[in-house]
């Protein structure tokens, strides 16, 4: 992810955009525990492997980008790109320790605390940021208390919004800037598994103030399920959030790349994936509302294996 910076960040950094690597997972399988436990693979082959080329590609990036510089701007002090790793869930297909520790250690980390309590035994990374909780109670979004600290700007601030169930939440990721002298702030919500839509915390923060431009949601159109029990909403589930949250502007699709699971436990409680598509999800829709006037989906993106795009309010 790369956020376009305030023009006085730009010049005192030489960079346009601040860069986070969101939940890399470069290479390699994941597993919790041995392998033999629980192991997850992807069947496709990842578009970037290594640090390096994530490196790389920020270059090309930047260098796209340098028209935006102010004349004023300084040189970079660090030849390191990447500004910090952002990590909103802590599972090892979400938190993917072989990637990680593959990163340098003066990068730094923005985590929740249970991801942090993952990290921190490593003595890897000096800098480790704790991404807050946002309260059922709370009003506002935007208070000191619920921002990281820095080295995390000011005009970012990250916040999990936790839902019914450990593997489903919203982790809202929002960037206030400046617009013909008015302050903006554009959210953009990241619910890989779903999320349940009565969640208090949920309908706090979309009661709270100031209000936030809903850019885009992150959400899978597979379902999962684990025992018996649902675990990934998918498409019916994303359609659900983009009715509650009043509408984002895009959809990209998040979660829905085929995976291979093996591992002792995986057997045991039989994960199954159920592929979905947003046509099934509007067509569901239609036969539980048949009287009520519904909006289209949103603007859907589907980013390819090592592709990027770009997103506009």
């Amino acid at each position: 992810m790369s956020f376009p910076r305030p023009e006085e960040e730009r010049a005192a950094t030489g960079k346009v955009f601040y860069h986070l690597a969101f939940e890399p997972w470069l290479n390699g399988a994941a597993h919790v525990g041995h392998p033999w436990i629980v192991h997850l693979a992807r069947v496709e082959k990842e578009g970037i492997s290594t640090f390096e080329d994530l490196e790389t590609l920020i270059r090309e990036i930047e260098k796209a980008a340098s028209a935006h510089l102010p004349a004023n701007a300084q040189a970079q002090e660090s030849a390191r790109q990447l500004d910090a790793v952002l990590l909103g869930f802590f599972y090892s297909d979400h938190l993917h320790p072989q990637t990680l520790k593959t990163f340098p250690p003066e990068i730094p980390v923005i985590a929740t605390a249970p991801g942090a309590a993952i990290i921190e035994p490593w003595n890897h990374f000096k800098t480790i940021k704790i991404i807050n909780n946002f309260d059922s109670s709370a009003t506002t979004w935007n208070s000191p208390d619920l921002h990281p600290g820095e080295p995390v700007p000011r005009w970012f601030t990250p916040l999990m919004i936790l839902g019914k169930s450990e593997l489903n939440f919203v982790f809202a990721i929002i960037w206030s800037h400046t617009v013909n002298g008015e302050e903006v702030h554009e959210a953009i919500l990241d619910s890989p598994h779903g999320v349940q839509l009565d969640a208090k915390p949920l309908e706090a923060f979309l009661a709270s103030e100031p209000k936030t431009k809903k850019l885009a949601m992150l959400h899978g159109l597979k379902e999962s399920h684990t025992g018996g029990i649902q675990t990934c909403y998918g498409a019916k589930g994303g359609l659900g959030l983009h009715r509650k949250v009043g509408g984002v502007e895009h959809w990209v699709l998040t979660h829905s790349s085929e995976l291979k699971y093996t591992g002792i436990f995986m057997r045991l409680v039989w994960t199954t994936d159920t592929p979905r598509t947003i046509e099934w999800a509007l067509e569901k829709e239609k036969k539980e509302h048949p009287d009520e006037e519904l909006s289209g989906p949103p603007n859907f993106i589907k980013v390819a294996n090592g592709s990027s795009t770009v997103l506009t309010c």
